[in-house]
């Protein structure tokens, strides 16, 4: 990722950290470039560098994300992101053009930029995968806010199930996040797909796919919620993210409330910096522990 912010901002980054520590870059357009990293003692440190981008630097940035070619990559731009080449997805902030029916049609005039640093860390979820994964697969939904570690826990639980339970998993990657453009291991079991949304994914994925599991990030409204019902019609396993503080912050939301009561997922649990706080395990939509 660094050698797309150019070498001024990659150097100073580099007087802070390198770059297997940094979680999280922000460039805002004449306010500054700010960091999110672990420093030696594993806490999460934030720093401000001294350079100021201008709004050149921001263009720069997002056309060698887009190696050069804006067109190519219009139809992520308009759903607010880019991803680069190995993976991190870019968050972009700007000026929206709205178009028929009142939907964005691209974002122009970009000023802010947010880097997320995709991590695979492998093993730290065994204890958690040997205690309530060594009886049978189960249903997954992981409940957490923005920067919690959903996306790293459920791509460890999906390469998990895949090589220890030698079962067959898809990877619905929206955004490519989960495998990072193959960088990242999800299991000798596993199939990816890549840049497709959760319905085309779900629905597509059970009929000519055939997995046993369905391994999704972010569920988001009711057509990603019917997805995970289709699969779970066809007798197919899903682990998701989604975001929100706890399990009461899901059942105040009509959508996901009755897909809790629907008894689709086993296990729902609250995640904080990557491990989970609490576990509720359900028998048929009804909370058992």
């Amino acid at each position: 990722m660094l050698e797309y912010l150019g070498d001024k901002i990659k150097n100073e980054i580099f007087s802070f950290t390198n770059y297997d520590n940094l979680t999280e870059i922000r460039v805002r357009a004449a306010k500054g470039v700010f960091i999110s990293y672990f420093d030696n003692y594993r806490k999460l440190s934030e720093s401000q560098l001294t350079y100021i981008p201008d709004i050149a630097d921001v263009e720069n940035i997002v056309l060698r994300l887009c190696n050069f070619s804006v067109f190519c990559a219009e139809e992520s731009i308009k759903q607010g992101y880019i991803t680069s080449n190995d993976g991190e997805r870019v968050g972009i902030c700007g000026k929206c053009v709205i178009g028929v029916g009142g939907k964005v049609q691209t974002i122009k005039d970009i000023s802010s930029l947010v880097i997320r640093i995709p991590k695979q860390i492998k093993g730290f979820l065994q204890s958690f995968f040997d205690k309530y994964y060594t009886d049978s697969i189960k249903s997954c939904l992981v409940v957490s806010p923005p920067f919690g570690g959903k996306t790293t826990f459920i791509r460890e639980l999906g390469r998990l199930i895949s090589d220890e339970k030698k079962t067959d998993v898809l990877f619905v990657d929206e955004r490519d996040e989960l495998s990072a453009s193959g960088k990242f291991d999800l299991g000798k079991n596993s199939d990816i797909m890549r840049y497709c949304d959760k319905r085309f994914g779900f629905y597509n994925g059970v009929r000519a796919l055939n997995p046993k599991v369905i391994v999704c990030d972010e569920l988001m409204d009711d057509n990603d919620v019917k997805g995970v019902i289709f699969a779970a019609a066809s007798g197919v396993k899903t682990i998701a993210t989604i975001h929100g503080n706890n399990l009461k912050d899901l059942q105040n939301k009509s959508e996901f409330n009755e897909i809790i009561k629907s008894g689709i997922f086993d296990i729902i649990l609250e995640l904080k910096d990557f491990i989970p706080k609490k576990v509720y395990i359900f028998d048929g939509g009804k909370l058992i522990c």
